[in-house]
């Protein structure tokens, strides 16, 4: 079986992020003391401090969201109007999901193929999932894995395996793709899968991991 990471591998996180701060820094920007380029710095520095906050149980999903509002706005924020902050920048955030050129060709050959997918995630469930319908691919994948759910996350060699487990597949026989070496590649590797790093940045390789810098190179591979 083949897993796949959502972002970063088949969703463009990292533009979708970027193009929505800019659209919210030019609604909300007065309220701030920030340029444009230090909000967005600042924004991608909170998101990834927060974000681990909620993957190490620190904060609830609803919580880390509320703390980089009040990070960035001041405490005396409430909790209802971070809380309406953040919906605003989530709903650009969501107007620029798109996916990378490669995927739904990729997932296509494989479907054709007769590969069964999979995905594991670290997130919320219900915001994975939303993203997937998104962007369409959704009905290509037979099971969905999110530590919110499995109640650990990446590199955690637990979820791997539990997500194996429950798909009735061996652990060792299974591949997982993601753009992230020791989250990703590295991780699924120690719990016993093929990690694969999709590398798209730049043309880095690791002697002890497979790496691919597109998806299209990733068929050849698994034939």
């Amino acid at each position: 079986m083949i897993f796949f990471d959502i972002d970063g591998t088949l969703l463009d996180h990292e533009e979708a992020e970027k193009m929505a701060a800019i659209d919210f820094y030019k609604a909300f920007g007065q309220e701030l003391e920030y340029s444009e380029a230090e909000f967005g710095e600042i924004w991608y520095n909170l998101s990834i401090k927060y974000f681990e906050k909620f993957l190490t149980k620190e904060l609830s999903f609803q919580d880390q969201r509320r703390m980089r509002m009040k990070d960035m706005f001041g405490h005396q924020l409430s909790n209802e109007h971070a809380d309406s902050k953040f919906k605003s920048y989530l709903n650009l955030y969501k107007r620029n999901w798109g996916p990378y050129d490669d995927v739904i060709t990729c997932l296509e050959q494989l479907k054709q193929l007769g590969h069964r997918l999979g995905i594991i995630s670290n997130g919320d469930y219900k915001q994975q999932l939303e993203k997937l319908v998104s962007l369409g691919i959704h009905n290509f994948f037979d099971c969905i894995f999110t530590s919110s759910e499995i109640g650990v996350s990446k590199p955690n060699l637990i979820i791997f395996q539990k997500a194996c487990k429950e798909a009735n597949v061996q652990v060792h026989k299974s591949y997982y793709i993601g753009d992230r070496l020791e989250t990703d590649a590295l991780g699924s590797k120690e719990a016993g899968m093929i990690g694969i790093w999709l590398n798209r940045k730049n043309n880095a390789t690791h002697q002890d991991i497979k790496v691919i810098h597109n998806l299209e190179e990733l068929v050849p591979i698994l034939n």
